[in-house]
């Protein structure tokens, strides 16, 4: 947790990603900060920076124990986690946990000084905080799916003192009070557009609701989720009219409801990490033929999905190897159609509303539609639909775990490794994270 304390904001230029050159700040207790309505921008701006330097790990982390990937030895950590040989002292659970708590310790700063800046209108501070517990809850739902119970901490660290930083884990349940509390107040105050240039890559109203929805359907809230994705579809329709390689291709689609904006002066990895060195990439994480070849005949998806050079298939979603600026889709209106189509069909079935949303993804993937006869076939078509649509965008471990499927998709008989161990690294550092997780 060395990490907490070490907040550097980062001031952004609302057109871009570009860093507007300022004096370093290693204290979130500077009293240079906060003065004007401008700073409060900038401020979220650069939280949303930590986000930026998440994604890629946002996507490896759910595909790499899937039958999605094969990590291969140009990455060790990643080749072990693909052999499901989960262990604390994997370094790459060391970034994943630091990474989330820079980026919540950034959002607790905004959260506790934009009240305070004078001349500045509340909704205009309310609207900002939102975005910051909007950010601050979908950190925290992704760290207690990852490592259950975990420090939860809402306000700024201000002190690098070993004491300050040495905090205790917080029972899952308490974390996610925490997490509804502040998707109820993003709700509630974000807006339903960011105007101007630069401001696609912000939370709505739509992304608090689809973080909802997916929340609620991991936690099997199903009437909550099916009302959260409903206030999506309200704003979005049901059609899904993107051609589904547009939605990769093409930046922030009608479709999309939050994607990391990235450009060329902020990069990520993952061009590199799956194309073939052909294309300019290493090809670090490779495809797995097992779902190469589950797509059935005329799926249109697969051909937008993979490519084949040297001698293998690549996975192709982030293709922009030159530039590195591929954006990652956080929401997308096809996951809340499935995610309330199953919501649907667990609180009751058989459901044609159900029926209809999954053969709407289906449809657009030029397939015919299907009416299955049974709950147990409807879950085995919706979770297809769900693998294949949503493939290398950071979703399969999660609903594997979710529907409690490790041992029959993975072979995995533990249930303990439904979640991760807490990296070694962070309980030497803070021995209050011990007990380590069961089974580890």
């Amino acid at each position: 947790m060395k990490k907490i304390f070490l907040i550097l904001f980062l001031y952004l230029s609302v057109s871009s990603c570009d860093v507007i050159e300022q004096e370093p700040i290693d204290s979130v207790s500077t009293q240079s900060l906060f003065k004007l309505p401008s700073d409060a921008d900038a401020a979220i701006v650069g939280t949303y920076r930590y986000l930026a330097n998440l994604g890629s790990n946002y996507i490896y982390f759910a595909e790499l124990p899937t039958k999605n990937s094969k990590g291969n030895a140009l990455n060790r950590q990643f080749e072990q986690l693909n052999n499901l040989i989960i262990v604390a002292d994997n370094s790459q659970f060391t970034g994943l946990w630091d990474q989330q708590f820079v980026l919540i310790n950034s959002a607790n700063v905004v959260i506790a000084k934009v009240p305070g800046i004078p001349g500045m209108a509340d909704a205009a501070k309310n609207s900002i905080v939102a975005e910051a517990r909007f950010l601050r809850a979908f950190t925290y739902f992704n760290l207690v799916k990852y490592f259950g119970a975990v420090p939860l901490i809402t306000t700024p660290t201000e002190s690098p003192d070993v004491p300050a930083l040495q905090v205790s884990r917080t029972p899952v349940a308490d974390v996610y009070t925490q997490i509804l509390a502040d998707l109820d107040f993003a709700k509630l105050n974000l807006p339903e557009t960011h105007a101007g240039l630069g401001r696609t890559g912000r939370a709505t109203k739509a992304a608090a609701y689809a973080l909802g929805a997916r929340i609620h359907l991991t936690r099997k809230n199903y009437a909550l989720a099916v009302a959260d994705a409903n206030q999506v579809i309200s704003r979005r329709g049901e059609a899904l009219t993107v051609a589904y390689a547009n939605l990769f291709l093409t930046k922030n689609s009608a479709e999309s409801i939050l994607e990391i904006n990235y450009d060329t002066q902020l990069q990520n990895n993952l061009s590199t990490t799956f194309l073939p060195g052909s294309l300019g990439g290493t090809r670090t994480i490779e495809v797995n033929n097992d779902i190469f070849n589950a797509y059935e005949s005329g799926d249109l998806r697969k051909d937008a999905t993979y490519g084949f050079a040297n001698a293998a298939n690549y996975m192709k979603k982030y293709s922009r190897g030159g530039t590195k600026d591929d954006n990652i889709i956080v929401f997308r209106l096809a996951e809340v159609l499935l995610s309330k189509a199953e919501a649907l069909a667990e609180t009751s079935y058989p459901s044609a509303d159900a029926v209809k949303l999954l053969n709407e993804v289906r449809r657009r993937a030029g397939l015919a539609a299907i009416n299955p006869a049974t709950l147990i076939d409807f879950r085995t078509a919706l979770y297809k639909e769900r693998r294949l649509e949503l493939c290398f965008e950071g979703h399969e471990w999660f609903d594997i775990v979710r529907t409690g499927r490790l041992q029959a998709v993975l072979g995995i008989t533990d249930n303990n490794k439904a979640i991760w161990p807490v990296p070694s690294v962070e309980i030497a550092r803070n021995p209050k994270l011990q007990p380590q997780n069961p089974g580890y």
